[in-house]
């Protein structure tokens, strides 16, 4: 049981830091760095989203694997709810309060996007009640970064009814793949239901049936001799690539004479006329729409991915942290996976202030190098003492102890198992 938690703490500590590095090009100063970061970001984020969710879905199943009552349900609700939101609405404030109301005042370097309709009294009021996935894109404007909340709430609405109705992993997978059809319909019709939950609800049921039938457990399946695997990791790269290439940065890899500066590269909108022409003459030959195309290409290739990453980290991570496992570098990751949670929360108007304070230094690598070896420590700092702070709030309200982890990005993973 320890090796698992201290796995799981270096799986958090690592989907953070891919996924705070992946949005750094908003703040760092020294263009070609900006530039590289900004190529590759949305793709790291992505994998460290992935493996993130992989997790959430593991660890419900490990600590709530029998939900058979309406009470049951209720509880798993509850526990939750009140898990997730106290940070989650401190966020929001925080968000609101650097990007918006003082956001004239403060030189970061940063504008947020859309931010008068994102900052709106019915827009905050949504996030407020987690509803940025579920209502979008016809009645949300999902915040960056705090979207992320509005995903998973999803997923613990529907994990549930997909538990109840389950008796077995094909169960699951019939259930699960039902209410990804009709979410479908539902999004059709009444054009809610934000793109990224079709992108990450399949990673999320592959980490619960990981769990439920131990896979990747025995190393022979991830034995580098077999055939299969070499073809697997073989095809990383390429899977990689293309996902790159039919992504948003395609200008970067195909558009050499096309001209961009770090302000139209700021704008997410970068776009390969020579990709979107051979799409549009597939989509066209196939009756659907470049964009439902080019979703359905997207979503696949970053599935398969981001599952494929996962399961190899995975295993990694069960197979190599044993008993012998270093003492010190295990505390390292337990430290980092307890403030993971916040400083996924909180980096961005983190950083936004600490560009505010530092914009007299006129090197931009002086800057950066500041940046990334100064306030990144200073981040995972307090974001651990802020997230003990708010457990321990928690315990002493309640008058119990604080109860165990199964959020992937909440809490320490020192606390019992179930």
């Amino acid at each position: 049981m320890k090796n698992k938690i201290i796995a799981f703490d270096f799986l958090r500590a690592l989907a953070i830091a891919m996924i705070i590095p992946a949005h750094l090009s908003n703040f760092l100063s020294f263009t070609y760095i900006k530039l590289a970061l900004y190529a590759v970001d949305p793709f790291v984020a992505n994998m460290g989203l992935g493996l993130f969710i992989f997790m959430s879905g593991y660890l419900l199943y490990y600590n709530n694997h029998s939900i058979n009552s309406f009470q049951s349900v209720l509880s798993f609700y509850r526990k939750r709810l009140l898990r997730i939101f106290p940070l989650y609405w401190a966020a929001i404030a925080a968000f609101t309060l650097v990007f918006f109301i003082f956001a004239p005042r403060i030189n970061s370097g940063f504008e947020f996007p859309n931010a008068e309709q994102v900052f709106s009294f019915h827009n905050l009021l949504m996030h407020v009640l987690g509803l940025q996935i579920f209502l979008a894109p016809a009645y949300v404007s999902p915040m960056l970064t705090l979207y992320f909340v509005g995903l998973i709430i999803v997923f613990y609405t529907i994990y549930p009814l997909i538990i109840m109705l389950s008796k077995s992993s094909k169960q699951i997978l019939l259930y699960s793949s039902l209410i990804f059809l009709g979410c479908l319909l539902v999004s059709r019709t009444f054009n809610i239901i934000e793109y990224r939950f079709y992108t990450f609800f399949p990673i999320f049921i592959f980490g619960i049936l990981t769990c439920k039938e131990s896979l990747f457990e025995k190393s022979m399946i991830i034995n580098r001799k077999n055939p299969f695997v070499q073809i697997l990791l073989a095809a990383l790269p390429v899977m990689l690539v293309l996902v790159i290439v039919l992504g948003s940065r395609t200008t970067l890899l195909l558009e050499q004479n096309t001209s961009f500066t770090i302000e139209s590269t700021s704008s997410g909108t970068i776009g390969s006329s020579t990709v979107v022409s051979m799409l549009e003459s597939i989509a066209n030959s196939l009756g659907l729409s470049y964009l439902i195309l080019k979703f359905i290409i997207d979503s696949v290739l970053l599935n398969l991915f981001v599952i494929v990453f996962c399961v190899l980290e995975y295993r990694f991570a069960m197979k190599f942290i044993n008993n012998e496992f270093s003492s010190s570098l295990s505390s390292v990751f337990t430290y980092v996976a307890t403030a993971s949670y916040c400083i996924y929360l909180f980096h961005r108007p983190f950083l936004a202030l600490w560009n505010s304070g530092t914009h007299f230094i006129s090197s931009p690598i002086l800057h950066d190098v500041i940046l990334i070896f100064i306030a990144l420590p200073i981040l995972v700092v307090i974001s651990y003492h802020l997230q003990i702070l708010e457990l321990n709030l928690k315990k002493h309200i309640f008058h119990k102890k604080a109860p165990h982890k199964d959020f992937p990005l909440i809490g320490s993973s020192n606390s019992s198992g179930k």
